[in-house]
């Protein structure tokens, strides 16, 4: 795993190698033949290749990977490439800001009883 891992920042190794741990633990070992991980300007691309054969994955499995750091992880998503059915997950990395927004709470209505 490490060989894979020498253009990722010092920093943000820890959070790569958790996502692919995640990836190499979903619902079983052999799901995924392969993986790759792409530095681009601002985020990394983690994609995973899936294996031929009859599976499934729940977008609850999904979740997991969003869960690995939520402000960190940007998309997940399934895609086609290069002839094979793969998994893509983009991170942000140390430098990119972080998006979070507010919710705002405007009125609150209480209920009441008509008789």
């Amino acid at each position: 795993m490490e060989a894979s891992l020498e253009t990722v920042l010092e920093e943000d190794r820890p959070i790569v190698r958790n996502i692919i741990a995640v990836l190499e633990s979903l619902h079983k070992p052999s799901l995924f033949t392969s993986w790759t991980c792409h530095v681009g300007r601002g985020h990394y691309l983690i994609t995973a290749f899936f294996a031929s054969g009859d599976w499934s994955i729940s977008s609850r499995e999904l979740d997991v990977l969003y869960d690995v750091n939520p402000l960190r992880v940007l998309s997940v998503v399934l895609g086609h490439q290069a002839h094979k059915l793969s998994l893509r997950i983009k991170l942000s990395d140390r430098d990119a800001p972080i998006m979070i927004s507010e919710t705002q709470l405007v009125s609150i209505r209480k209920r009441s009883r008509w008789t």
